[in-house]
């Protein structure tokens, strides 16, 4: 007999992470964080990184925003960001 395949909770499309606190950057201030699916070829680039390592590499690469910034930003919110972006790839 088939197995059913569990359901998913369907994610939303993008995700604004507000900054707790704000942070800058040179001459560039960072407020919030667009979130969206990552693509495979961006899932790759921190596919072999783990922990927080790979949870700032993907939030950089998935919101464009620099990695320098992303180290600046509180934990709270990296948390949020990086468990969106992983719910993807569970």
């Amino acid at each position: 007999m088939d197995q059913p395949t569990p359901t998913v909770p369907e994610l939303p499309e993008d995700l604004t992470v507000l900054l707790r606190k704000p942070v800058t950057l040179g001459s560039m201030t960072y407020s919030e964080l667009k979130l969206r699916e990552p693509t495979a070829a961006e899932w790759q680039q921190w596919d072999k990184l783990e922990g927080i390592d790979g949870d700032i590499k993907a939030v950089s690469v998935v919101s464009g925003v620099p990695e320098p910034a992303i180290r600046l930003i509180g934990a709270r919110d990296l948390i949020q960001a990086s468990r969106y972006i992983g719910a993807f790839l569970s």
